[in-house]
């Protein structure tokens, strides 16, 4: 700078000059990777040491549904049962059964479900047979798994509100499409990369499993369980308290 430019007698202290140069920049990005690294080590520490104070009997409280549908009916828009996987808490098939049509399938989906008309062929289980074992073994459990309204509703099965699970429905895995705020649901994919450690399932150009995704789903709730419970246990307890009053005052009546 010319003494033209600046007086030196009345300069003002200039700002110090940060160097930008692709050295300095990669330095950053590798801090930066470092410190994201190790906040996920950290959670991720922090998730084995919970689950490590789980007992057995406490994991098997556990199961994640996840349900393959086929098209029945005219243009198969109508959706029918397929395939049932239920998993345990670490991601293992507890039962796996294809489920006998009743009607005429006019679209297998494969593409999708997996469904071939082989697997149609030889499945001997009924519906009926299937919603009984479905609702039996599910009974008193905490039922996990994404998007399990669908599920739930092909099965013809209901499932009380504070033992289910649904990734699809908590929150801090939800997103807003708009400006009006409103959370919507993620695609299981997307939450299963994002979430856990780039875990890819319903790869392109390949047949959904109902395994991987019942699996996808148990592995994201156990990510999170300390606190969805403890939400959990917030609105149980509420819910207590709102009926009790109600209960009081039927009795007296």
């Amino acid at each position: 700078m010319s003494s033209d430019d600046c007086d030196s007698s009345t300069s003002t202290p200039t700002s110090k000059i940060i160097s930008t140069t692709p050295q300095h920049t990669q330095q950053q990005q590798q801090r930066k990777s470092k410190k994201n690294q190790s906040s996920s080590q950290k959670k991720k520490q922090q998730q084995n040491e919970n689950e490590a104070q789980l007992s057995f009997e406490e994991k098997a409280r556990y199961l994640a549904l996840d349900c393959e549908m086929v098209g029945v009916g005219h243009g198969g828009k109508k959706s029918s049962v397929a395939r049932v996987t239920l998993v345990d808490w670490d991601g293992r098939i507890v039962w796996d059964e294809f489920v006998r049509q009743e009607q005429e399938v006019t679209d297998y989906r494969t593409f999708v479900s997996g469904i071939t008309p082989l697997d149609m062929e030889v499945a001997t289980l009924t519906f009926d047979e299937c919603r009984q074992k479905v609702q039996t073994m599910i009974s008193n459990k905490i039922l996990v798994g994404h998007a399990l309204k669908n599920d739930m509703r092909a099965l013809n099965i209901t499932h009380p509100w504070y033992i289910t699970r649904d990734t699809a429905k908590y929150e801090p895995f939800m997103k807003t499409r708009f400006d009006d705020a409103i959370l919507w649901p993620r695609k299981l994919k997307e939450l299963a990369f994002e979430k856990l450690q780039g875990r890819k399932i319903q790869r392109e150009g390949e047949p959904h499993s109902a395994h991987e995704d019942a699996a996808a789903a148990m592995a994201l709730y156990r990510t999170v369980r300390t606190k969805w419970e403890k939400v959990m246990d917030y609105k149980i307890s509420k819910t207590k308290e709102f009926e009790q009053p109600r209960t009081a005052t039927t009795t007296t009546i």
